[in-house]
């Protein structure tokens, strides 16, 4: 299971409600590429959409597998501000992917 920080939630729920509310985080992944290639992007809700940390997300099962032990957070960064998914596993916690809006 992953989670966002209350931050990244709060802003992915803003994100969402500023765009007429009935969508979704979808979530993908590419396991072949190193590290892991994150896609993060909105799509209309559907009626099955899961709720992690109170923020609606479309995962398929590739992708719940690989971000098993992650949290995504919402950072700022030389290019401005999104998403940074970070594995709590790992030592020194870099992130794997940002994506943005």
């Amino acid at each position: 299971m992953f989670t966002f920080t209350p931050q990244a939630a709060q802003k992915l729920k803003q994100i969402i409600q500023e765009r007429g509310g009935n969508l979704a985080l979808s979530i993908a992944a590419d396991p072949e590429v190193t590290g892991g290639a994150w896609r993060l992007t909105l799509v209309p809700r559907r009626p099955s959409t899961a709720v992690v940390s109170g923020v609606p997300v479309e995962a398929d099962a590739e992708a719940l597998r690989l971000l098993d032990g992650t949290i995504i957070d919402w950072v700022m960064t030389p290019d401005g501000p999104g998403l940074g998914i970070y594995d709590q596993n790992l030592v020194d916690n870099d992130p794997r992917r940002r994506g943005r809006f």
